[in-house]
């Protein structure tokens, strides 16, 4: 998992960091690395909000998965609609 070897790997984490300079060189995280946030942005069909029964069954156990486990390594985890 990119969390995983961001907070781990102290190589990749500077060449991340690197890129984000370069493309964004006021970015927060520069500042803060302790603090990690992962959005989960997802379309639905006709702008539809995000609900469990709105998310097929092969979406939802991966998605949880995912969340618990950024959770776990202390991230922010945030789930968006994307409305058109």
């Amino acid at each position: 998992m990119a969390v995983e070897t961001l907070r781990s790997d102290l190589v990749v984490r500077n060449k991340f960091l690197a890129q984000v300079e370069r493309n964004t060189p006021d970015h927060r995280m520069l500042d803060d690395f302790g603090t990690l946030r992962m959005v989960f942005a997802i379309l639905l069909k006709d702008g539809q909000g995000i609900a469990v029964d709105s998310l097929f069954a092969f979406v939802r156990v991966p998605l949880l998965q995912s969340v618990r486990r950024l959770r776990a390594r202390n991230a922010e985890v945030e789930i968006v609609a994307i409305r058109r």
